[in-house]
């Protein structure tokens, strides 16, 4: 479950979440980029959610969040940073990057999420 909380109640001593990744191949199925599973006992706050690829108009992505699929199949024309600001996650919550390619292209992705464990 995602929640949008007011930034006085984060507890900003918390761990930061920093996950990088990368997906190169060329399935035309979606395949990981990046991904955060908030820890057993903890809380999550997403801060943002970013990427990049080495060929924009071969590829397409997907983002999922606590199990919701915020979007699917779009293609973007340069590189792209989402922030979130003050969405907190319960534990085990997953978020989830993917790619892939439109047409059986080999593509290079990036993908970062950063956040905190409190």
């Amino acid at each position: 479950m995602v929640r949008q909380v007011s930034p006085v109640t984060i507890d900003l001593e918390g761990t930061p979440v920093a996950k990088v990744d990368r997906y190169s191949g060329s399935d035309t199925t979606y395949q990981t980029v990046v991904s955060w599973t908030v820890s057993s006992r903890k809380r999550g706050w997403l801060q943002e959610v970013s990427m990049i690829t080495n060929n924009f108009e071969k590829t397409q992505f997907r983002l999922k969040v606590a199990g919701e699929t915020l979007f699917e199949d779009k293609q973007i024309q340069s590189s792209l940073t989402l922030p979130f600001p003050w969405n907190e996650l319960d534990e085990g919550s997953v978020v989830l990057l993917e790619c892939r390619s439109t047409d059986g292209t080999t593509i290079l992705v990036d993908g970062s999420i950063t956040g905190r464990e409190f």
